[in-house]
């Protein structure tokens, strides 16, 4: 009889080993063999669940946010007062700090893959792409901080049209 997977424990493994291959290689200097040493498996085997190291990424950065979305929700549908749900979330966000430091690097890395985009003529080399991106990304989470405020206050849908136009403008060559 073959061998039963939980493919979605299995894809957890992978991601948590990645984050451990990826906080100590960098991105550049790690490949999907590095991750399914470290998951304890052959990198065929990764090939099933990850077909690049792009997808992996991706499910990566997504897992992260999703987790820390959760978060906010359910500090926002808290029992008790105002204050109590604050410093719950407060509670949280630090005991995710260690998570986040173990991301750090990857999302450096990440940044400094906008380099890249400079390189082929994609996007303008007038800007710093670490400071373009710390920029785009302070301006995400101002909009977050808004939406929590007051979620009613901006059409997300407009929102995101609005935000592909400004990030065209100021990168496009």
């Amino acid at each position: 009889m073959p061998k039963q997977v939980d493919a979605a424990a299995q894809r957890r493994e992978i991601r948590s080993a990645a984050r451990r291959v990826f906080a100590r290689r960098g991105v550049p200097g790690t490949g999907l063999g590095h991750v399914a040493r470290a998951a304890g498996m052959g990198r065929t085997s990764l090939y099933h669940y990850y077909a690049d190291k792009d997808a992996l990424l991706h499910d990566l950065v997504a897992e992260t946010l999703e987790g820390e979305r959760e978060l906010f929700h359910a500090c926002l549908r808290a029992e008790g007062s105002v204050l109590d749900r604050v410093q719950q979330l407060t509670d949280g966000c630090v005991a995710l700090f260690e998570d986040w430091a173990s991301l750090g690097r990857l999302f450096i890395d990440l940044r400094l893959r906008d380099a890249e985009g400079q390189r082929r003529g994609e996007v303008t080399a007038e800007l710093d792409p670490l400071l373009a991106g710390a920029t785009l990304i302070g301006a995400i989470d101002g909009l977050l901080i808004q939406h929590f405020l007051d979620s009613k206050a901006l059409d997300p849908d407009a929102l995101r049209v609005e935000l592909r136009r400004i990030v065209r403008a100021v990168l496009a060559p």
